[in-house]
């Protein structure tokens, strides 16, 4: 709790400490940080798994969390990057999400007609701040990946647009985490979760995804997307 408060304070958002959880007083936010689990590295250092719950009384009263993967010289320093990677990618785009113009993020809006009894509606993807890690930087687009165009915000979203469409044509939030990476030799792998959890329609796809992207040596992708209804 401690370490979530500190990290999220360097970020700029203050919290206040509410017994097992924080309160973010600027969006209603209660942020409820966990520690899964952590082990020692065989070169030194730590690895840790963490989880970041949160719930709104208007977007998520029910709650949605995601996991957080890190690497610290320390226990303490290891949790601490995990809960700024969630600082950095997924509040920003939770907080957009509050917002009838998101501030920091890219958005898809889509309307759908009444259909099948469901009533007409508007969703919002907000594309949350994309991570791009590769070996090389990637090649000048051919045309062979993304339509010709360079990696931004919607093409893990787009690229796999019919795996996803039910959650696009949906009601409810969805926290969409995704994650795909190629190695070298060109294995591709994925992980995707709603919600926080596992998702492996999705991943397929991701790993499909990988599999199109120019050489670039090591590479991976990672976002979260929020659907949701606004109107």
């Amino acid at each position: 709790m401690a370490l979530a408060a500190t990290t999220l304070a360097r970020h700029e958002h203050a919290v206040e400490r509410q017994g097992e959880w924080l309160h973010h007083p600027e969006s209603g936010f209660a942020i409820v940080p966990r520690i899964v689990t952590f082990e020692p590295l065989t070169d030194g250092g730590v690895h840790t798994v963490t989880t970041v719950q949160v719930n709104h009384p208007v977007l998520a009263p029910d709650g949605v969390f995601e996991y957080q993967h890190a690497t610290g010289d320390g226990l303490g320093d290891a949790i601490s990057s995990g809960f700024s990677q969630w600082a950095e990618l997924d509040f920003v785009a939770l907080l957009d999400a509050l917002q009838p113009q998101a501030k920091s993020c890219a958005v898809m809006e889509m309307a759908f007609p009444e259909k099948d009894g469901r009533p007409a509606r508007k969703r919002r993807a907000v594309l949350g701040p994309v991570v791009r890690m590769g070996q090389q930087p990637p090649p000048a687009p051919s045309g062979d990946e993304e339509g010709g165009h360079c990696f931004c915000p919607c093409c893990l979203l787009t690229r796999s647009f019919e795996t996803f469409r039910p959650l696009i044509e949906g009601d409810q939030l969805y926290c969409l985490r995704m994650y795909a990476f190629r190695d070298a030799d060109g294995t591709a792998g994925a992980d995707c979760r709603i919600n926080g959890e596992d998702f492996e329609v999705g991943a397929q796809a991701l790993r499909e995804y990988a599999k199109s992207w120019p050489p670039a040596g090591i590479e991976y992708r990672k976002q979260l997307v929020i659907l949701q209804t606004i109107q």
